[in-house]
């Protein structure tokens, strides 16, 4: 099955190119293979300090991140990634890169989806890549008078 996968530019000189691409995946193709397969194949735009944040979205669903820094990725999955096909509302939807730059921009986004809610951050599987972010306290709260 052809899948379309587009990502977000990072400066106006990027804009100038299409970056939507086709991708064929099986019945066994996983959101992460995808992922390291577009790195390995640059993909993704090299940027001075290499300290931004990727996030794989499918649909509307937040799946992945890569924090470029650490080269590490975070999933969503909290038990084994399921193929893409296995999930029905995925098999229409197009894959799209979101990019964030400052990095702390994409802890406030996670800390914002949740209403600020560690419990539901937790739940959802995002705890690990926004603990990555050393958030402070103040900051938080700062973020919190934002949602009101």
């Amino acid at each position: 099955m052809d899948i379309t996968i587009n990502r977000q530019s990072v400066c106006m000189g990027d804009d100038v190119e299409d970056h939507a691409i086709t991708y064929t995946i099986d019945s066994s193709t996983r959101f992460s293979e995808i992922f390291q397969d577009l790195m390995g194949k640059r993909y993704f735009p090299s940027i001075t300090g290499n300290d931004v944040v990727w996030t794989l979205v499918c649909g509307k669903d937040d799946l992945i991140s890569w924090k470029t820094k650490e080269d590490k990725l975070y999933s969503r999955f909290v038990t084994e990634e399921p193929a893409i096909l296995s999930v029905k509302r995925w098999r229409t939807a197009g894959i799209y890169f979101r990019y964030y730059s400052p990095t702390i921009k994409r802890a406030q986004q996670i800390f914002k989806m949740f209403g600020g809610s560690k419990f539901h951050i937790g739940h959802e599987g995002f705890m690990a890549e926004y603990e990555s972010y050393g958030i402070s306290q103040s900051m938080e709260e700062d973020w919190k008078k934002t949602l009101l």
